[in-house]
C-alpha cells in the first residue's frame, strides 16, 4: 500500500495531549496521529459530525529530520475592561446597569448559587503558559489504500481550509503536500532527508502492535465531534535515509 507524505515545517508548531483549555499548554517531541488527522480534516473540508474511521485506520509515522528545540511562553489573561457591546446590550439591556459585569477576568467565581460571579475582587488576572516546538522540521506518512492517499494528497495540495502545525498560530513554513511514496510502513528509510535536516540519522516514531511499547493518548477518535483520545502505541528508532535529492 502506498504512502502519503505530509511536510510538517515551521517556526512554531505544539502538539499538546492535554486539554486544550488548561493553563499550562504542553507539547510533545514530535507531531502526534491525532494531530496529523485533525490537520487533514481541515484539508478535506469536514466538519466535526464527519466519521473519520477511514483514517484512523491508516497506518501512522513521523520522521524528525530537524528535531528543533522547545520554548515557553508565558502568558496572561484578564483583569481589564471591555464595552458592552451593541450585539450584548440589544439581548439582555438590564445588564448596562451594573458596569461590574463588564470588568474581564477569567476564571470567573462562582457564588453561592452556583452562577458566575461579577464581583470586581473574584475576577482575578489568570497566569499560564504554551510550550512550542521551535524550526523543527517533521515528515509524516500516513500508509492504506492507493485511492484514499491519493485522495489525501490532492487535499493537501489545495486544502478546504487554512492548515496548521497544531495550534492556530502555527502557519506551516512550506507546503504540506510532499507527495507520496510506493514505500509501505518502511518509507522512514526510504524517502530521501528534507531540505533543513539537520542529522543523517534522525528518529522515527512508527505505530505499533507491539504490547511493550509506550501508549499515548493521541489516537484520533472514530467521529471527528467526540473529543475522547484513545491510546496509540508508538515506539522509535533512528533511521538513514538518502539525502536530499538534488534537483537540476
Amino acid at each position: 500500500m502506498p504512502t502519503v507524505l505530509l511536510r510538517l515545517s515551521g517556526p512554531l508548531q505544539a502538539y499538546g495531549v492535554h486539554p486544550a483549555f488548561e493553563a499550562h499548554q504542553d507539547t510533545l517531541p514530535r507531531p502526534t496521529k491525532s494531530a496529523v488527522i485533525g490537520l487533514l480534516c481541515n484539508a478535506l473540508g469536514y466538519d466535526h459530525s464527519a466519521d473519520t474511521r477511514h483514517l484512523a485506520a491508516l497506518h501512522f509515522a513521523v520522521r524528525a529530520d530537524r528535531p528543533g528545540h522547545l520554548e515557553r511562553d508565558d502568558q496572561t489573561a484578564g483583569n481589564g475592561r471591555f464595552p458592552l457591546d451593541a450585539l450584548t446590550a440589544s439581548r439582555h439591556p438590564q445588564l448596562a446597569a451594573d458596569p461590574h459585569r463588564f470588568t474581564y477576568a477569567a476564571p470567573r467565581e462562582t457564588d453561592a448559587h452556583g452562577a458566575a460571579s461579577w464581583k470586581p475582587e473574584t475576577r482575578k488576572t489568570v497566569m499560564g503558559d504554551q510550550t512550542y516546538l521551535a524550526d523543527a522540521a517533521f515528515l509524516a506518512g500516513l500508509t492504506g489504500p492507493r485511492e484514499l492517499t491519493d485522495t489525501l494528497h490532492q487535499a493537501l495540495a489545495r486544502p478546504a481550509r487554512l492548515l496548521y502545525l497544531g495550534r492556530r498560530c502555527c502557519p506551516p513554513a512550506h507546503p504540506i503536500a510532499h507527495g507520496t511514496t510506493d514505500h509501505t510502513t518502511d518509507w522512514p528509510d526510504h524517502v530521501p532527508l528534507l531540505p533543513e535536516a539537520t542529522t543523517p540519522e534522525p528518529v522515527c516514531w512508527q505505530q505499533t502492535t507491539d504490547p511493550t511499547a509506550p501508549a499515548l493518548p493521541e489516537h484520533p477518535p472514530t467521529s471527528y465531534q467526540l473529543r475522547d483520545h484513545r491510546t496509540l502505541a508508538m515506539s522509535s528508532r533512528p533511521t538513514t535515509p538518502p539525502p536530499e535529492t538534488e534537483t537540476p
